[in-house]
């Protein structure tokens, strides 16, 4: 049965900000790797950011610069 007086509140999704480009994702496995390390036990890097900078061998300096150029 459905109380139509009390509906149920869902809570917000846990956000982390990813370090490399500044913006909010969801604080899961899909979009950090995990690190024990964290208090979250998620690494600080969004994958996608983490995975580019890997393949071109860029740091994260240069990334970080390269977002903010995009983003400007």
């Amino acid at each position: 049965m459905i109380n139509l007086l009390k509906p149920l509140i869902m809570p917000r999704a846990k956000m982390k900000t990813c370090t490399i480009s500044g913006k909010r994702f969801r604080a899961n496995k899909d979009n950090f790797y995990t690190n024990r390390t964290y208090t979250d036990n998620l690494h600080p890097y969004h994958k996608k950011f983490d995975n580019y900078r890997r393949t071109t061998g860029a740091s994260v300096a240069q990334v970080r610069q390269l977002v903010k150029l995009i983003n400007s």
